[in-house]
């Protein structure tokens, strides 16, 4: 069985919505996941923060979220907002820097979303129980997924020169960067947009060249051939680091059977 995966770096608007039909289901009671024992509040950052001086960090200090937090979370008037809310809220450090809004817009998107992973472990601990459906019980179930175990993370293997790379076009060469948390915040602030005109808007910010022509406007990416976008973002959605939400595969704890979970930020955090 093939899965699909969504980045929410190439398509926010889509996984909003994916997030908003999880965080309305309703779900009993004992659908809720169970807080666990504290965890390790240590971060590592598939990515990393490179500091003015040059230095890379790729460590980060989160931890868990109380009442205030929740209180201030559920402000938030859309979906990402609130993440981008619990992220800021429930992190520490970086490296020995404190966590300043600053510092997170220029950490790699994929580093966001491993902190958001590390203040849920914080907040719930790393067994999650999850209500999925099992089809030979043809009735929901209650399932555990281990958050160190089962989602897995993708590192950057040189994180100081992996940031940048090459696209071949048909006739063009690009030079692009990896999106960012201050990318991500453009993204989130247009949800309202078309895809593709968040294609356009995710394009101009991180196709840094076109040939050797510095991209400076919307409108160099927007003259772009439909199939060099499109494998821009492919490359872009290939090579983006941190935790990989997929569905996966567990045995149902009554009948035995194969259940498929589903695993994405709404699943894991139910603000």
């Amino acid at each position: 069985m093939t899965t699909k995966t969504i980045s929410a770096a190439a398509n926010p608007a889509m996984a909003n919505n994916l997030i908003n039909q999880v965080m309305n289901e309703q779900i009993e009671d004992d659908f809720n996941p169970q807080i666990k024992s504290p965890v390790d509040t240590t971060v590592e950052l598939p990515g990393g923060y490179v500091t003015p001086a040059g230095e890379l960090l790729r460590t980060a200090e989160v931890r868990e979220l109380n009442g205030r937090d929740e209180e201030a979370i559920a402000k938030a008037t859309t979906i990402g907002k609130a993440l981008s809310a619990i992220i800021q809220r429930g992190t520490v450090s970086i490296g020995s820097i404190k966590a300043e809004e600053s510092v997170l817009d220029e950490l790699l998107a994929g580093d966001l979303d491993a902190l958001l992973l590390g203040i849920i472990k914080a907040t719930f601990g790393v067994d999650i129980e999850i209500p999925s459906y099992c089809d030979k019980c043809e009735d929901y179930k209650i399932v555990t997924v281990d958050l160190n175990e089962d989602v897995k993370v993708k590192i950057l293997t040189d994180p100081i020169n992996d940031r940048v790379f090459t696209v071949k076009g048909k006739k063009d060469l690009f030079t692009v960067q990896l999106p960012t948390g201050s990318d991500q915040k453009q993204l989130i602030a247009n949800a309202d947009k078309s895809e593709a005109e968040q294609t356009t808007i995710l394009l101009q910010a991180c196709v840094l060249k076109i040939n050797d022509n510095p991209v400076y406007s919307a409108l160099q990416v927007q003259h772009l051939g439909m199939v060099d976008r499109k494998n821009i973002v492919k490359e872009i959605n290939k090579r983006v680091p941190g935790p990989q939400f997929t569905d996966l595969k567990v045995t149902c704890p009554e009948c035995e059977g194969e259940v498929t979970v589903s695993i994405n930020l709404g699943t894991l955090f139910r603000l």
